[in-house]
């Protein structure tokens, strides 16, 4: 099925935003109720996954019978085999938060970040590099499913992600026919994260572009 880009892309945009006033709205309540670290960390990560999901739920308005389907990690593990001083051992619990589905096959990893510093970033690569390991290993062309990092706002420097993100490219070449996995990082608020400025206090300027890039890297896989 092929589906118009620019009508995909403007229903995305307003089941995203519609959700993002939605929860950040929710979000500060919690900031005034609870006030605890824990429970407003746990409310930012539930705002990222909601808005990530609106667009999934956008998209598939479009589809009329298989539909995108977004997993927890957890519930979707994948395994690889290491061989350590001549003895097998198996990783039977690879996964990043969301894998996506379309028709039977894994179209997307996704890993949430309400804030994504150099840290979470280098992370969140070392298990997208474990993911296409397994894949390669299973038979499956790695460059057959998206490696996304949506997050809220950026919170590292720009030169040091981009050196994460040229080591994992460099590191899955051997896995791609020496093409490499370019990761599609995604931030769908503007500006960079400031303490002073936490999303439980402050609305921050929805990024629409942010959006429009997620569905372009999406529809491909869905053709």
């Amino acid at each position: 099925m092929e589906l118009n880009f620019e009508l995909v892309a403007k229903r995305a945009i307003e089941f995203a935003s519609a959700c993002y006033e939605k929860e950040q709205e929710l979000l500060k309540r919690v900031g005034i109720v609870h006030k605890t670290e824990g429970e407003i960390r746990y409310a930012a990560g539930e705002l990222v996954e909601h808005v990530l999901q609106s667009v999934f739920d956008a998209i598939n308005t479009f589809l009329e019978q298989d539909k995108i389907i977004s997993k927890v990690g957890r519930t979707d593990y994948l395994n690889k085999k290491i061989i350590y001083k001549g003895e097998e051992f198996i990783n039977d619990r690879i996964q990043v938060d969301r894998h996506v589905w379309y028709k039977g096959k894994r179209i997307a990893f996704i890993e949430n970040k309400t804030y994504l510093d150099s840290c979470y970033y280098d992370r969140a690569l070392a298990d997208f590099k474990k993911i296409a390991q397994s894949l390669y290993q299973h038979g499956q062309n790695p460059l057959n499913s998206s490696f996304i990092v949506f997050a809220g706002q950026k919170a590292g420097k720009d030169n040091t992600l981009l050196t994460y993100e040229a080591e994992f490219w460099s590191e899955t070449k051997s896995l791609t026919n020496d093409v490499g996995i370019v990761p599609n990082t995604i931030y769908f608020l503007k500006g960079i994260r400031s303490s002073a400025k936490p999303l439980y206090k402050i609305k921050h300027i929805f990024n629409q572009n942010a959006i429009i890039n997620l569905v372009k890297v999406i529809l491909p896989y869905l053709e």
